[in-house]
């Protein structure tokens, strides 16, 4: 009889290991989740909590994302002290407590995680708004489709931003119809990106619209030092070498123009580069 019920206790606790242990589904088949995420447009400033696009002021600060692939679920993040005003779930929590599905934020008491959206999501954009005028960091977004679960590091939403030191000042260049919105470091003054400003160029960028006039892609190229030769009516004179500053060089109406930045050359315009 004592075996008997050896045996027996001893089918309960394999049956009850079998139980706790997680699915094979849980892990498994996950290699073929493979969703993207990318800034689209921001961070910017906007004018209301439901922006179409990014404006020249506003009280808010926004950051659009595109999700590419299908997934059930969206979370992300912000530094504790933003205050959402706009997200599509339209839920957000304390800092410390995180998303309650993804754990994302979690213990991590400088965060405040952001429900984004869950249902049956199809290569989904959505914008983040908060108040106030916030500097860009990096921060996360998770993502889940069943049991398979991924979170990427991307550009967010983080602290205020200084009124007397921004983080990053844009310059707006406009050669000849072709505009260009050149963004630097304030502290620096390196260049961090450059970007085709669309609204105040009178040409089309020549990748969408090839039939001249039109404006060519921005080249950037890495230089180590200038030589300076002046075209004389004697011939060329060599002046040497030069000094790194900032300046543009351009001429002659078929011309595209240079702006030299820090050891970097910028170079846009019609018909070059």
């Amino acid at each position: 009889m004592r075996n008997r019920q050896l045996f027996w206790g001893l089918i309960l606790v394999g049956l009850a290991g079998l139980l706790a242990a997680p699915a094979a589904m849980a892990t498994g088949g996950c290699s073929s989740f493979t969703p993207t995420v990318e800034v689209i447009a921001g961070p910017c400033p906007v004018a209301s909590a439901t922006p179409s696009d990014c404006a020249g002021s506003g009280d808010f600060t926004g950051i659009k994302y595109r999700i590419t692939g299908n997934v059930d679920y969206i979370a992300t993040v912000v530094t504790a002290n933003n205050i959402v005003v706009s997200v599509p779930a339209n839920q957000f929590y304390a800092p410390c407590a995180g998303d309650p599905v993804l754990g994302l934020g979690q213990n991590s008491c400088h965060e405040r995680a952001v429900k984004v959206a869950y249902g049956s999501l199809n290569n989904y954009e959505f914008w983040l708004v908060v108040q106030g005028k916030k500097a860009p960091v990096l921060q996360s977004i998770a993502l889940k489709k069943g049991f398979c679960s991924k979170s990427f590091a991307v550009t967010g939403l983080g602290f205020n931003v200084n009124p007397f030191q921004a983080a990053q000042r844009v310059e707006t260049i406009n050669f000849k119809g072709c505009a260009w919105d050149f963004t630097s470091d304030s502290l620096t003054g390196e260049v961090v990106s450059t970007q085709f400003n669309e609204s105040q160029s009178t040409l089309d960028l020549c990748s969408f619209n090839p039939t001249p006039p039109c404006c060519s892609g921005m080249i950037v190229t890495d230089v180590a030092k200038l030589s300076l030769k002046l075209d004389t009516a004697s011939g060329l004179l060599d002046l040497g070498s030069g000094q790194f500053g900032e300046g543009y060089v351009s001429s002659g109406i078929n011309s595209c123009t240079t702006r030299v930045i820090g050891g970097k050359v910028y170079t846009w315009g019609s018909p070059c580069p």
